[in-house]
């Protein structure tokens, strides 16, 4: 009877065991991205970057936040975002285009002051989760259409988008946040109309992104 007791004891240990084990090796990292029209595809519907990491690793669950035409001032759409996904491990925060029409040094640094006070409240709200900051992409003058033209997406533009990566680079080292900059990873022939990548252009993102994820949650 001992005999059968101990080996029912060791049985569910290892049943619990081999429990835990498959746990770990099916475990999700829910990784919230929190961006403009970039982030949410715009033109290249469901196949956009955030859907393309996903798809390079199954331990990864990603939650497209993106909006058509957000601003770094639209600092208040972050909280209820963040309100819905209190358990994600990482916080991807890609914004500042869409701020920079005909930009200027003003401009990027409302854009810097609006960021520090999302990576705040992503810091306030998920205290466990990691946080990674993301300069935009670049403009490409050569695919540039009529209507990005008319919007002031310009040489003003270009220049503000260099500067602001150098201050989000900086702010990241201030808060302890994480990096990565996209500013020169798009080729120019991959923008559908010289603000948007085409899926090429997003594959582009999705490599550096995915390379980024690994390496902060060190997988």
């Amino acid at each position: 009877m001992k005999n059968l007791i101990t080996y029912l004891v060791q049985f569910f240990v290892l049943l619990m065991m081999l429990s835990a084990f498959m746990f770990t090796q099916n475990a999700k990292y829910k990784i919230l991205c929190f961006g403009d029209s970039i982030t949410r595809g715009a033109g290249v519907e469901g196949n956009g970057w955030v859907e393309q990491v996903s798809k390079m690793s199954d331990k990864f669950l990603m939650i497209n936040a993106g909006r058509n035409g957000r601003k770094t001032s639209d600092t208040l759409e972050l909280v209820p975002v963040l309100e819905k996904h209190l358990d994600a491990n990482l916080v991807l925060i890609m914004l500042g285009v869409n701020d920079l029409k005909n930009g200027n040094d003003s401009l990027v640094n409302l854009c810097v002051s609006n960021m520090k006070w999302m990576i705040t409240q992503v810091k306030t709200k998920l205290t466990k989760a990691q946080i990674l900051l993301i300069a935009p992409c670049n403009i490409s003058f050569e695919t540039m259409s009529e209507i990005n033209k008319q919007k002031r997406y310009n040489e003003n533009t270009y220049n503000s988008l260099i500067k602001l990566e150098k201050e989000y680079e900086k702010l990241a080292t201030e808060e302890k946040v994480n990096f990565i900059s996209l500013f020169n990873v798009v080729s120019p022939k991959n923008f559908l109309d010289g603000v948007h990548p085409n899926i090429e252009g997003h594959r582009e993102i999705a490599e550096i992104i995915y390379k980024k994820i690994v390496d902060i949650l060190r997988l």
